[in-house]
């Protein structure tokens, strides 16, 4: 006879709204003589951006119709807002995460090629969240910048001072030097932190964070359910670096914003995974004695200047449960 196990991903882990205080955003530094560069954006420019971007957002939501995500919204934020549509069709459902309208800090690229990016900071949904940073990118001079990520800020992360809306931001390569590591390299590090938890040859390399806390802690919870259950716990974590984009900061460091993929298997011997009840509707398929949960989140990191003596730290993190599937 067949047992039932519920592998259940909390709220916390299935979508992680992080909360607590933290520090003003820095204002934009609007002049420095390093940074001789004019911003892609001017403000009434990036103010028609998120404004047109919100209206998307508002129209979309009212009908949980993803369909209606086309213009100036795509990337990864078109999936994991189909998730919490089909959440929030449910009777009693959750609303769609809210994206607040009101903004603290606008960063424009500046940069004369493509693809070239936008970062805004908002301001807190409420008293117990944390600020929004969404990033916009350009493909082409014929394409409107588009809303591609967004992600709460880490409680106690600070934004780094950041070129102004006049010179604008550089934009970076994912190998570029002068940084106490490349991008590239910042975030393959992380990931081996993240696949590896605190045993990681990186665990002091990177500032603590909530996000990394939160991880590993469905981890140990999920191998601990498997194990009594005779089956396994597997996390598969994978960043896309051609999706990923980077800002020079004023003191030469770098904004790295990095979407990363995480398919969690929690299997079951002799028996059958069954699916919390709230989690019901984003099962694809037919569950048995396999769950592969799939998140999609985006990870925004702050890799110093070379000479700098700050810790690279994440700065904002959402981890983003999508479907659940048989394989």
């Amino acid at each position: 006879m067949n047992r039932r196990f519920i592998a259940t991903v909390t709220g916390a882990s299935a979508l992680l709204l992080l909360t607590g205080c933290v520090a003003d955003v820095p204002e934009p530094v609007t002049e420095d003589p390093e940074l001789p560069l004019k911003a892609a954006l001017l403000e009434p420019q990036s103010t028609r951006i998120v404004e047109e971007t919100h209206a998307e957002l508002a129209e979309a939501d009212s009908e949980l119709d993803v369909e209606l995500l086309s213009e100036r919204v795509g990337g990864d934020v078109v999936p994991i807002r189909d998730a919490q549509y089909t959440l929030a069709d449910e009777e009693d459902g959750p609303d769609p995460v809210a994206i607040p309208e009101g903004v603290q800090a606008v960063y424009s690229s500046g940069a004369e090629t493509f693809p070239r990016s936008m970062a805004v900071v908002t301001e807190p949904a409420s008293d117990d969240s944390t600020p929004v940073v969404m990033m916009w990118v350009q493909d082409s001079i014929d394409d409107e910048y588009q809303l591609r990520q967004w992600s709460h800020m880490i409680p106690g992360a600070t934004i780094p001072a950041m070129a102004g809306t006049t010179t604008g931001a550089p934009q970076l390569d994912v190998t570029a030097e002068g940084l106490q590591m490349t991008p590239e390299d910042a975030i393959s590090n992380y990931l081996d932190l993240l696949r590896s938890g605190t045993d990681s040859e990186f665990e002091e390399t990177f500032a603590p964070d909530a996000y990394r806390e939160q991880i590993f802690a469905s981890r140990e919870t999920l191998t601990e359910a498997a194990e009594d259950a005779d089956g396994e716990y597997v996390d598969t974590i994978q960043s896309d670096i051609d999706d990923t984009y980077v800002m020079g900061t004023a003191e030469g460091g770098a904004l790295v914003f990095a979407p990363v993929t995480i398919e969690s298997s929690f299997s079951v011997d002799d028996g059958i995974v069954e699916i919390s009840a709230d989690q019901q509707p984003l099962v694809d398929g037919d569950i048995e004695d396999v769950a592969v949960y799939e998140y999609r989140d985006l990870v925004v990191m702050y890799v110093p200047a070379a000479d700098s003596e700050d810790q690279p730290a994440i700065v904002a993190a959402d981890h983003n449960l999508i479907s659940i599937s048989e394989d």
